[in-house]
């Protein structure tokens, strides 16, 4: 009876923080929406592309300063947690934290340094444009804050206080979003210069990047529920070596994919413009793209990463027990539930691609984009959901292996088929590199966790109540309401629809 009373407590426990993770990560993910509508509207187009060119220059470094702490740190700490002695495994996971920190400013200063004093080469060769390199030259100061709030935030997920990430992230885009307006509006209110608003933008990430980590440090310091330390068999040595070999791969795969993603990103404009129209017209497309419609697709995924969040320590405590069947059935069911999100997902931007942008964006710009990219959406989802629970059972190897390919392919292709296509090729090529991608961790994962999905339950349902949904809002598209109202019926509509069929079904096979 206790045993069963426990239980409940436990799973009411990881329900409420899931709903208040799942909250938290809408608000994030809203504001950044929000923010992202306010920059294409004062920066245009071509001027969201060339700061979306900045920050692949940025995030190739970043990947140096943050690279593996954040999934090391809480891979590592929750198995030190998971000792039967709790104060020698508290002290067990500090020791993880402080060890990689000390590491992880090291990598988070050489990474900075290197990008202040390289920003006027990287920005006349990469960016083709001298006046980027003030805009880098800020960012760079932003590595070392980046570097040590990647180890609180796996410290935080370890020991079960998921939403101080969270917390500490919505503080941080709220802290980026009032500087950066307030910049816009007083200081450069009558600047037209892209290259200008891009400098106030990134002065202003990285104002957020610092405050971001002086929150977590206090949350560390005053309510993380520290206790005193244990002495430990274990030495710093051994500790810094296990941390290493975690960290190593994932950083290698976090490094190549970056310079690799990084290229990827310079070399687009590039080729947008060898198909024809100039370099605005090559910024605008690529803003279009990677500034506009990506990340509205990513905006639902918040309830999926909330989800790998919580259950990523449940799953590296689980993978250092012997038997495996507890950890295989926890990544089935993230992965039913994946699955069935993100085929509704996708059907809802297919169809009202038109209703979201105009609503989101004001302009139908995307549309196109936002349709095609919508058929791999449940690939991208999915695809970003395997990764995760990859690396958390120890695969991060093949996770290196996988995205290094992916990349290469993209690069390939992007020098045979782009200049004859234009950014409708590029589409195109996203979806069948996602694809490719999702193949790859998908029955890697399938493999090591002898996953099994019912794709009648997770995929053929999901998508056949989700498109009789779909039908049942058209009607609406035709009434003259507002378009942020207009868009919010029909998906509202179309996921009210799907879960009034689907959820009957799914309570059915539980049962």
């Amino acid at each position: 009876m206790k045993c069963g009373d426990s239980l409940k407590k436990a799973l009411s426990a990881t329900a409420a923080a899931a709903g208040v993770l799942t909250l938290m990560s809408f608000a994030l993910k809203g504001l950044g929406m929000l923010f992202r509508v306010y920059l294409s509207d004062r920066m245009g187009s071509a001027g969201l592309g060339l700061y979306q060119l900045v920050m692949s220059v940025y995030s190739a470094f970043a990947a140096f300063a943050t690279a593996g702490f954040t999934t090391a740190v809480s891979r590592l700490a929750a198995e030190r947690l998971g000792d039967p002695n709790q104060k020698r495994g508290e002290s067990g996971a500090l020791r993880v934290l402080y060890l990689s920190s000390f590491l992880a400013v090291c990598m988070g200063c050489c990474a900075g340094g290197v990008l202040y004093g390289g920003a006027r080469f990287f920005a006349k060769s990469l960016i083709l444009d001298f006046r980027a390199s003030a805009a880098l030259r800020i960012l760079a100061i932003s590595m070392p804050f980046m570097s040590l709030s990647s180890c609180l935030k796996g410290y935080f997920t370890a020991i079960g206080q998921i939403y101080k990430p969270t917390l500490a992230s919505l503080f941080e885009q709220c802290a980026k979003i009032a500087i950066i307006v307030y910049t816009f509006e007083t200081v450069c209110k009558n600047v037209k210069s892209p290259t200008a608003l891009c400098t106030a933008v990134v002065a202003g990430l990285t104002a957020g990047e610092a405050l971001s980590y002086a929150f977590l440090f206090v949350l560390f310091l005053f309510f993380s529920g520290r206790r005193g330390f244990e002495k430990l068999q274990e030495s710093r040595l051994s500790a810094l070596k296990g941390i290493a070999g975690v960290t190593a791969p994932i950083a290698a795969s976090a490094y190549i994919t970056n310079l690799l993603h990084g290229a990827e990103s310079v070399l687009i404009p590039r080729q947008f413009a060898a198909f024809g129209g100039g370099r605005e017209k090559a910024l605008a497309d690529f803003g279009i793209i990677r500034g506009m419609t990506i990340p509205m697709l990513f905006f639902p995924y918040a309830f999926l990463g909330a989800l790998l969040s919580i259950q990523v320590p449940a799953v590296s405590r689980l993978n250092t027990v012997e038997d495996k069947s507890a950890r295989n059935r926890l990544i089935g069911r993230i992965m039913g539930i994946s699955a069935a999100f993100s085929v509704v997902t996708g059907v809802v931007f297919f169809v009202f691609a038109r209703e979201i942008s105009l609503a989101v964006y004001g302009t139908d710009e995307c549309v196109f984009s936002t349709r095609v990219l919508a058929l791999v959406t449940p690939f991208m989802y999915m695809e970003t959901m395997s990764d995760g629970l990859l690396k958390s059972i120890g695969e991060q190897n093949r996770t290196l292996l996988y995205g290094v390919l992916n990349s290469a392919f993209r690069i390939a292709a992007m020098f045979v088929y782009i200049p004859h296509s234009g950014s409708r090729g590029y589409l195109w090529l996203l979806l069948a590199s996602n694809t490719l991608s999702f193949a790859l961790c998908f029955f890697r994962l399938k493999r090591v966790a002898e996953l099994r999905l019912d794709a009648r339950l997770h995929i053929a349902c999901p998508l056949m109540f989700s498109a009789l949904g779909a039908l049942a809002a058209s009607p609406l598209r035709h009434f003259a309401l507002p378009a942020a109202v207009k868009a919010l019926l029909c998906v509202a509509v179309c996921a009210g629809a799907c879960l009034l069929f689907y959820m009957p079904v799914l309570r059915s096979r539980r049962e």
